[in-house]
């Protein structure tokens, strides 16, 4: 009886603070890229964390609706694809993961900015969903820099020693998308420099959108 307690607390607790609960995902993996290739458990960790995350938004999303409908079949492809994955080590596989997970993060991204502009029970779940979609923006970006690196290498100027690996361009993608631009990575081909360009001004727009709504929600 009190394991189902416990139980029926966790989950309202989750269901109450489900933004924040993704928000925490989504900041493990991109804290988690920083150890990549230096952890044996990372690829399990991100795999997991990753279908957490979905799973996490599918049940954020209203129900009967048709985003809802949109994101649960690839979800569902998503895990398929998982559990082909743990069998067999073609790079189809993996090729084909990565495809998915574009997909899913793009929909993950919908979902949390329509959440600036539908009724919540909380405003500081307004403000989680906020700084996830950021944060998601932030990472999709990155992700679409370091496809084009490993299709066009050479298409950034990378540190001496930088490995073509996810972290360099998130972490890229997280300066440009703030136009902090420290410097040390650069775009050298026509297409990345067009894209950072098209980042700096949708992460301001996005900043100045989403402090005019909290605000004009406050008052």
């Amino acid at each position: 009886m009190r394991d189902d307690t416990v139980n029926n607390e966790w989950g309202a607790f989750v269901a109450k603070h489900r933004w924040s609960v993704l928000l925490g995902i989504l900041t493990f993996l991109i804290v988690l890229d920083a150890f990549d290739g230096r952890l044996a458990w990372l690829d399990s960790a991100s795999m997991i964390a990753m279908s957490l995350l979905f799973l996490g938004v599918v049940g954020a999303i209203e129900r009967r609706t048709w985003l809802r409908a949109m994101m649960a079949t690839p979800v569902l492809l998503w895990f398929a694809l998982v559990l082909i994955n743990e069998f067999s080590s073609s790079r189809n596989v993996d090729i084909w993961l990565f495809y998915m997970s574009a997909v899913l993060l793009f929909g993950c991204m919908i979902t949390s900015f329509r959440q600036l502009f539908a009724p919540v029970h909380s405003e500081y779940e307004r403000l989680s969903s906020g700084i996830f979609g950021y944060m998601l923006l932030a990472m999709i970006w990155g992700l679409i820099y370091w496809r084009i690196e490993i299709s066009n290498p050479g298409a950034f100027n990378l540190p001496d020693g930088t490995n073509a690996t996810r972290a360099p361009f998130v972490y890229y993608s997280m300066i440009t998308m703030t136009t902090v631009g420290y410097g040390e990575i650069t775009p050298a081909a026509s297409l990345p420099r067009t894209l950072a360009g098209l980042q700096a001004i949708a992460g301001t727009m996005f900043v100045a959108i989403f402090i005019g709504r909290i605000v004009g929600r406050l008052k």
